[in-house]
């Protein structure tokens, strides 16, 4: 749930991104790099979140079925299956840390074609 919550994100926090390359520069997100990089890095927010979601819940399970077939009692699902917490925590670290990529530029003076990350 997390994870797809986190898509949303990415999609609400991408349309201001497309508008201000529009407004500031008159092209798209896609040809704005430092903006565009930003943007792709909450994709990668997304796409984190969801595999480690996928992982967790898989990896409980099969622990589950473990200790059912050797006969001793469920064992306790992990703590994200069981709480949105860590992966609230997890996506608001990552999508702080995606923030302040955008912001660095900002504050350096960005033109269109400004490299992601100062070209690192």
């Amino acid at each position: 749930t997390v994870g797809f919550a986190t898509c949303l994100l990415f999609v609400f926090l991408t349309i201001p991104a497309a508008i201000g390359a529009q407004v500031m520069y008159g092209v798209s997100l896609a040809d704005s790099d430092w903006l565009h990089g930003s943007a792709e890095s909450l994709l990668t927010v997304t796409n984190l979140v969801t595999v480690v979601s996928f992982r967790q819940a898989l990896a409980g399970k099969d622990e589950q079925l473990k200790m059912v077939e050797s006969g001793n009692s469920i064992a306790a699902m992990p703590l994200s299956a069981t709480s949105y917490d860590p992966m609230v925590k997890l996506v608001t670290g990552l999508t702080a840390l995606a923030g302040l990529t955008a912001l660095v530029p900002i504050v350096l003076g960005p033109e269109i074609h400004t490299p992601y990350l100062g070209g690192l």
